[in-house]
């Protein structure tokens, strides 16, 4: 989903203030979904910058999770929400946190093969 040029300005200035991102980092793309944590679902704003995977969501954008590509050390696709579908409904991110311990994140977003191949690239897994 195309944000326009606005919303881009606008958002990138709000993760600027938020310290998700530094002065020479932009979007590059943007997608709605939600991040799961155990069985608890928060919708949001999923960002794709030149260096990072972003996500801000919740009330008054309360959670939020920034994740550089260089730091993804796996990616696959994962069941969501602890419900059994057919097919993946989300995106299982692995990486290392700024402690050196590992960590997953699950995102649930559309066209999540899609985005599986961008991060993959960007991430040179």
């Amino acid at each position: 989903m195309a944000l326009s040029e606005q919303k881009k300005q606008e958002w990138e200035e709000t993760l600027r203030k938020s310290e998700l991102i530094g002065e020479s980092d932009t979007i590059v793309d943007h997608t709605q979904g939600d991040f799961w944590e155990l069985l608890s679902q928060t919708r949001g704003n999923f960002f794709f910058t030149e260096t990072q995977l972003i996500f801000v969501g919740g009330l008054l954008g309360a959670t939020t999770l920034n994740i550089p590509f260089n730091k993804i050390t796996k990616l696959s696709l994962c069941n969501v929400g602890g419900i059994i579908p057919v097919m993946p409904t989300g995106l299982k991110v692995t990486y290392t946190d700024e402690k050196g311990k590992t960590r997953t994140a699950k995102c649930s977003v559309l066209k999540r093969k899609v985005w599986l191949e961008y991060i993959k690239n960007k991430a040179n897994i």
